[in-house]
């Protein structure tokens, strides 16, 4: 196993989308600051620009977090940063932004997320490597990470699955999430899975590092844990 369990990342609960709540926007610079002023590992979520321009954003849709229509990978920078997140005045940070914002203070658990031109991975791959702070990378999508593998075979890197419907999603590709048939092939060093289906069979899990997401209370992480190695959580503050 490639991972060190004395890692931050790997030993201290992952703070969801940043360390967020009352008037502390997910995905926010401020979320970010605030997971790394209490010393929690972040999750962060990347998407790329017409212009190529990597930002940290969650949802496909503009529609919940800014209230603008389209997908955050049909607009350039330019329209972006003339949105702000729930009428806030914060602007949807770029992956530069949170890297200086975090500066190797706390570890980060990246994904990937899926849109129609994978060539930003690349793009990804090459800021990641001038990154000095710990990391890992994550991705629904094990072609992702199959090409994360082969451009960047030290990175840290992890699959996520999930056994609940997926919108938008085929019955293909929700075989491939519910089941992780492809781990032979991008051989994860981690498997991130939906808290409600574990525990994963033991031929899945052998020698790789599990987290179970997203917990919003004490009680359902302390059962994640008796099956996962770490939690990523978010709406309260978890048992350290």
């Amino acid at each position: 196993m490639r991972i060190n369990k004395d890692s931050v990342l790997f030993s201290r609960p992952v703070a969801h989308r940043g360390l967020w709540g009352g008037n502390i926007i997910e995905n926010s610079i401020p979320a970010y600051e605030n997971a790394v002023s209490h010393g929690y590992p972040i999750e962060i979520d990347v998407y790329c620009t017409t212009d190529g321009v990597l930002m940290s954003f969650h949802d496909k849709s503009l529609k919940r977090m800014t209230g603008a229509d389209g997908f955050i990978y049909e607009k350039s920078f330019a329209e972006l940063n003339k949105l702000s997140l729930l009428n806030s005045g914060q602007k949807i940070p770029t992956l530069d932004q949170v890297l200086e914002c975090v500066d190797g203070k706390v570890p980060l658990l990246i994904e990937l997320k899926d849109q129609p031109d994978d060539s930003y991975i690349e793009k990804f791959v090459a800021r990641m490597k001038k990154y000095k702070g710990e990391f890992a990378v994550q991705a629904f999508n094990p072609l992702y990470i199959n090409k994360v593998k082969k451009l960047a075979p030290e990175f840290i890197r992890g699959i996520l699955g999930t056994h609940e419907k997926v919108d938008g999603t085929t019955p293909f590709t929700r075989f491939i999430i519910r089941k992780l048939p492809l781990n032979f092939l991008i051989k994860p060093d981690f498997i991130s899975y939906n808290h409600t289906a574990l525990p994963l069979k033991k031929r899945k899990t052998k020698n790789k590092f599990i987290f179970a997401w997203t917990l919003t209370d004490q009680l359902s992480a302390d059962r994640a844990l008796s099956h996962a190695d770490n939690v990523i959580f978010e709406n309260f503050i978890p048992k350290k």
